[in-house]
């Protein structure tokens, strides 16, 4: 295996520190030595999460509070600032959510993590959250947190659990996904839902089943076969202390968005259809992308459903055609980003567990055909 697709290498320079036995103390060497420049602190251990935390917290009117109100509690991190626009949207849902959750999960707390520009700015944006928040001044545990959990853009939620060891940092999601918080505390399933966590497609190897045109029953079905096999992966790296070898993901009806975008990278489109709610037409006005044709959108009208965050373009929106018009085919696919943009499409693979199985074999083998992903 190639050291950059190992150590998930996104981007260039990259310094990863390993020990005497080639495991990694951190790959995250840049951040490590820039912080200590003396090299005070070889061979740069990162701390504990109990470390990197510390005992030091905020809660509401400014009130200080010690280790006691996160102590035996399941930890959501909420990474966010107050110049952020797509924070400043989220943070109202992520409150209301809270509040709902909060008295019936004595057991889960929430803690907000600034990345805001000074004291005024955290002041005024910790003022509209009902939760707990590190000291603005506590700039070591911020960057100690971003690092430990690989935040790299915000909004970023992760959730920690008890002790200390980290269920998801792709827990965005969870507010909408379970609105009364009744999968708490959030373990990932094995085979995940696209739509609600993409997190590993851009550093793993992931199986997938986009099955944006399939009903429920259907979607359970595949799920069930690549259950087993997504449990022997993650019981396998858990034992050795590594990533699981593979990820499995499946994406139904409500997944339509990503996996139009999955389709388009990997040059296998099916037919546009129309959005299940009604699209509004907005202005553009940049940073968004058609979840039709993939393409980033600038200035153009855009039509666009808030519930969903999900956009048409001019042309898609005219060229959408009724659900019950189209047959949008399974595409099983294995997906290898890290190698360069790799991806190998599962032509009359099985959606049974030995068929699912069989495929990931030749792909260890080296025997399927590795297309390159546009």
């Amino acid at each position: 295996m190639r050291c950059p697709k190992k150590f998930k290498v996104s981007g260039i320079p990259t310094f990863v520190i390993l020990d005497a036995d080639g495991k990694v103390i951190t790959a995250d060497g840049r951040g490590a030595v820039s912080a200590d420049p003396t090299g005070q602190d070889f061979p740069w251990r990162p701390p504990t999460f109990a470390e990197a935390l510390g005992d030091s917290f905020v809660g509401q009117g400014g009130e200080k509070l010690g280790k006691s109100a996160v102590q035996d509690k399941v930890l959501g991190l909420y990474f966010s600032a107050h110049w952020c626009p797509p924070c400043r949207g989220f943070t109202p849902k992520l409150a209301e959510w809270y509040k709902t959750v909060k008295p019936k999960l004595p057991d889960f707390e929430l803690v907000f993590v600034s990345s805001d520009r000074d004291q005024g700015a955290f002041d005024e944006y910790f003022a509209e959250m009902p939760w707990l928040a590190l000291p603005f001044e506590n700039r070591k545990a911020k960057e100690s947190l971003s690092s430990m959990f690989e935040v790299e853009g915000i909004p970023s939620f992760v959730i920690v659990d008890k002790d200390g060891s980290t269920i998801t940092t792709s827990g965005r999601g969870i507010p909408q996904m379970d609105p009364e918080g009744t999968n708490f505390p959030w373990h990932p399933p094995a085979v995940k839902d696209v739509a609600g966590d993409t997190a590993g497609l851009n550093s793993s190897v992931c199986l997938l089943a986009l099955m944006e045109g399939a009903d429920a029953a259907a979607v359970d079905a595949v799920r069930a076969a690549m259950k087993p096999l997504a449990e022997e992966y993650n019981a396998k790296a858990k034992a050795s202390g590594d990533d699981p070898e593979f990820l499995f993901y499946v994406g139904g009806p409500s997944s339509k968005g990503i996996c139009s975008r999955i389709r388009s990278l990997c040059n296998c489109p099916c037919p546009l259809t129309k959005h299940e709610h009604p699209l509004e037409p907005k202005e553009g006005r940049g940073g968004w992308g058609c979840d039709g044709c993939g393409e980033g959108g600038g200035d153009e009208k855009r039509h666009r459903c808030d519930n969903c965050d999900f956009d048409f373009c001019e042309k898609c929106n005219s060229e959408a055609k009724d659900p019950n018009d189209v047959t949008i085919p399974v595409t099983i696919l294995l997906l290898d980003l890290p190698d360069d943009g790799g991806y190998y499409l599962g032509k009359d693979v099985e959606t049974t567990t030995a068929g699912f199985k069989e495929f990931l074999d030749k792909y260890t083998s080296k025997t399927l055909e590795r297309k390159q992903a546009s």
